[in-house]
């Protein structure tokens, strides 16, 4: 049977002549079995479309097949997806904190917005649990706003509190800046210039073509939000780009700063990525920062920003506000 499904996929992608055009075709396939005496035809059909999917999921042009670990998972992602869209209308997403530092005086430079799931039964979520369905779902837009309006809310909250927060980060996604009506929803906040920033992840402003991601970056901007690049040097992202997009913080990813106090070369490689960034006067922010002796090394290579465990992990926020009023970042520092 494999054999069979994968001269299928590579006879379809031949090119066929029609009416004097080239047609070119892709096939995906799921495949099932049974070895039962009487077959379920419906259930062997279900079987092999869920098959299918995992198929369309990998990348098309290729096969798939049925398999009890394959069902497993499907019926987990449909779990996860239901408690999602039943979570959406309550207070179960919200926002954890992780501070931001500047690497030369270990001031409080800002503060980055991770969404959190309270799971009705088994407890605290991270977006890596999640994100991928609510993407399916489209619904990752709603989780960012929901994120979004309590960090404004905290924000003023801290304000009124006396506690200095510079500047707040939230996440946005790809399908957020497709929204034709971002920008007015923006204009209503009436921030500060700088106190509020956007990170994007590379591959959001790959496709040059896409135009009202394109014009929705530039607004953001001139309304005085910062855009930042989150996960930088883990994807796509070109010199080109960055200079188009021009950001005003570029975050170098945790692997690449991991390994840098054993590895010369990995050194090398993010003093290169501060040099680039430092000729588009672009601030850098490291992440993934897991002791002393890293940020005594992003200091002297010329990181603005550090943010990792040697400094804290994402908190609630009346965590947070007991961890800046008694500025316990600076013991480990």
């Amino acid at each position: 049977l494999a054999n069979m499904a994968d001269r299928i996929v590579k006879e379809m992608r031949k090119p066929a002549r029609h009416e004097g055009h080239v047609c070119r075709f892709g096939v995906s396939i799921g495949v099932a079995t049974s070895r039962d005496a009487a077959i379920d035809v419906k259930q062997l059909l279900i079987n092999a479309d869920i098959a299918l999917y995992r198929a369309k999921a990998r990348g098309r042009n290729r096969f798939e097949f049925f398999s009890e670990a394959l069902q497993a998972e499907v019926i987990h992602t449909k779990q996860v997806a239901d408690e999602i869209l039943g979570s959406l209308d309550g207070k179960a997403f919200f926002a954890h904190y992780q501070p931001q530092f500047d690497a030369r005086t270990f001031d409080l430079a800002g503060v980055e917005a991770l969404a959190r799931w309270q799971h009705p039964d088994k407890g605290l979520k991270y977006p890596d649990y999640f994100m991928a369905v609510a993407e399916e779902l489209n619904v990752m837009s709603q989780i960012d706003q929901i994120v979004l309006g309590q960090t404004l809310a905290d924000l003023k909250r801290w304000d009124k509190m006396g506690l200095n927060v510079p500047r707040a980060s939230v996440n946005v996604s790809l399908k957020r800046l497709h929204d034709e009506g971002l920008i007015e929803s923006l204009k209503a906040l009436n921030l500060a210039p700088g106190r509020l920033a956007f990170e994007l992840v590379e591959s959001i402003y790959l496709d040059e073509n896409d135009g009202v991601v394109a014009w929705n970056i530039d607004q953001i901007k001139d309304l005085g939000i910062d855009v930042e690049i989150d996960d930088f040097g883990t994807g796509y992202a070109s010199i080109v780009s960055l200079q188009k997009l021009h950001p005003r913080r570029l975050k170098i990813d945790r692997q690449l700063v991991m390994p840098i106090i054993d590895q010369p070369a990995q050194r090398k490689l993010v003093a290169s990525i501060v040099d680039i960034g430092k000729s588009m006067d672009i601030e850098i922010v490291a992440e993934g920062v897991e002791s002393m002796e890293h940020a005594a090394i992003l200091r002297d290579l010329g990181c603005d920003i550090l943010q990792g465990y040697a400094f804290a992990r994402p908190m609630k926020r009346e965590d947070f506000e007991t961890f800046l009023s008694t500025q316990a970042w600076r013991q480990a520092s």
